[in-house]
């Protein structure tokens, strides 16, 4: 990544996470319509904290994954009474054997994390708002809540590892977004006093390019020519003048830290870059991601939180799903498997992968071949075996068929456990020890299974 690009991106980051001035006051209701985090009403505590070492990279499927990836139970009902618009084609979606995920879309992949005790699959992560717009359902689950506070899952957590004096200014790269995230969950509007600066979110491309090096010419020159001029100055001029600017200019900027340690950053991202890895990680957009993400995670204990946009271009597949998904949700859970492995030959348990995005999708074939929205969808969530409980597939649905070939839908069969999708921000923010994640989630609590069951099938250990 060009440094220019960095730095641009850098204060994007920075600008959307920062909090204007005239929304500092605890009386003042921001402008926007949101509501300020009730982060006094948190209780936190440390020793789970530090129990867990809880670290996570979420990875939100923009546009909604058909739950169809992980669920092909009444695909047999559909096909047997011609009830999709677009019959289903022969022999290209087939049911893994053991759980019934869909082959050709990395089937097998789920399949194999299940038996190794590393991935439960959620199948009624299910909301029972009408389905809507991605704006509105991303704003629910990005931020965690339904209450207007807009606040994003990692943003909101910063928040509260701050306030509960466990991360300090020493830690580096704590927040870490890859190809920039998904903007909503680093939206950071609703807290009363902004991040400081080490907590905000840092950027870095998927092929995991240095930021803090310069650009040199044979003769050891930075180039400066991406600034749209022809001045080239000596390295360690330009690090003079650079300094000095900062110094006169910047002496409150949040970026101003980033320059001050750029060698010790530089160096850290260099060796981590470097660093031989048990594993070979695909050559995909997704398998960089991942690769970038796991490298930044074991080479810096510092790091609680990495967030992807997973499966790249995104999932809202309106008119031929089937080939479409089908070669990207392969590609996601090609990536998830490597870093699985990664983490298994590096004995870590303290690593949690979550995948979910706006919704899931209507199981109806449209007259192009696609899948609209609908209302439930299917949460996958990786590793932490060190605190979370793996059970397999958790839910069982029912296939709802409001219209036939229009609507078809799955839904939590009767007596089965289901949970909001807004219960997995609780579900996060207790990992890192907050006890009553509700008060920030609007009442969402944690997604705990044994509610239902009473059977001890609790997905967290504590």
């Amino acid at each position: 990544m060009k440094r220019r690009e960095f730095l641009k991106r850098s204060m994007g980051l920075a600008a959307a996470a920062a909090i204007p001035s005239a929304m500092l006051k605890a009386d003042v209701i921001p402008d926007d319509g949101s509501r300020p985090l009730p982060l006094e009403a948190v209780r936190f505590d440390p020793e789970i904290y530090h129990a867990n070492d809880a670290r996570t990279i979420l990875i939100f499927l923009g546009g909604g994954m058909s739950d169809v990836v992980a669920n092909m139970t009444h695909l047999s009902e559909i096909v047997e009474n011609d009830l999709s618009q677009t019959p289903y084609p022969q022999g290209r979606l087939t049911p893994t054997d053991g759980n019934g995920f869909w082959l050709e879309a990395g089937g097998d992949i789920l399949e194999r994390c299940v038996d190794e005790g590393e991935l439960t699959v959620f199948r009624t992560c299910y909301s029972h708002l009408a389905s809507a717009s991605h704006g509105l359902n991303q704003k629910r689950y990005c931020h965690g809540n339904d209450r207007g506070y807009e606040s994003g899952i990692p943003m909101t957590l910063m928040h509260l590892l701050h306030r509960g004096g466990v991360v300090g200014e020493s830690d580096m790269f704590v927040n870490v977004a890859i190809d920039g995230g998904f903007y909503k969950l680093l939206q950071d509007f609703s807290a009363l006093s902004p991040l400081p600066p080490y907590l905000r979110p840092v950027s870095f491309n998927r092929d995991f390019d240095n930021p803090y090096e310069y650009d040199r010419d044979d003769r050891n020159r930075v180039d400066l020519g991406d600034y749209k001029t022809n001045e080239i100055f000596n390295a360690a001029d330009f690090d003079r003048r650079l300094d000095a600017l900062m110094r006169r200019h910047n002496r409150t900027d949040p970026l101003a830290e980033i320059f001050n340690e750029r060698k010790e950053l530089s160096e850290f991202v260099e060796e981590a870059k470097n660093r031989r890895l048990p594993v070979e990680y695909p050559k995909t957009v997704d398998g960089r991601k991942l690769e970038t993400a796991m490298r930044i995670l074991t080479g810096n204990s510092s790091t609680r939180f990495v967030t992807i946009l997973g499966g790249h271009s995104g999932w809202d597949d309106h008119s031929d799903a089937i080939t479409l998904h089908e070669k990207r949700a392969r590609e996601l859970f090609e990536a998830v498997e490597a870093a699985m492995k990664h983490m298994r030959a590096e004995k870590i348990d303290n690593i949690n992968i979550v995948l979910f995005g706006d919704f899931g999708r209507n199981l109806n074939l449209n007259s192009t071949g696609g899948w609209d929205h609908g209302n439930n969808q299917a949460l996958l969530w990786f590793g932490g075996t060190r605190y979370l409980r793996h059970m397999k597939v958790v839910g069982e649905t029912e296939l709802e068929v409001r219209i036939p070939k229009a609507r078809l839908y799955h839904r939590p069969a009767a007596g089965t456990f289901e949970f909001s999708p807004i219960s997995i921000a609780a579900t996060i923010y207790r990992l890192y020890g907050v006890m009553n994640p509700e008060v920030l989630t609007g009442g969402y609590g944690i997604i705990d299974p044994s509610r239902r069951w009473g059977d001890g099938s609790a997905f967290l250990k504590s």
